[in-house]
């Protein structure tokens, strides 16, 4: 987390406040990817949820957030 940039710190933030860290923790895809540095990987791995498909618009916000940094 500490080697991110400020904008993909932000992403994890918004994740975390709006799923709480449990239900997050559960994004194992999408965490191996950030820790193996693939942003691309993560943000399809973001989408690919009842999650982003539940906050809509938020979740491509924060996959681009992920994906651009």
């Amino acid at each position: 987390y500490y080697s991110l940039t400020s904008n993909r710190k932000r992403a994890i933030i918004n994740m975390v406040f709006n799923l709480g860290l449990t239900k997050l923790l559960k994004f194992k895809k999408f965490i191996a990817a950030m820790e193996a540095h693939d942003y691309k990987e993560a943000g399809k791995e973001m989408l690919d949820s009842r999650w982003a498909k539940q906050v809509g618009n938020r979740a491509d916000r924060l996959e681009q957030m992920i994906v651009n940094g």
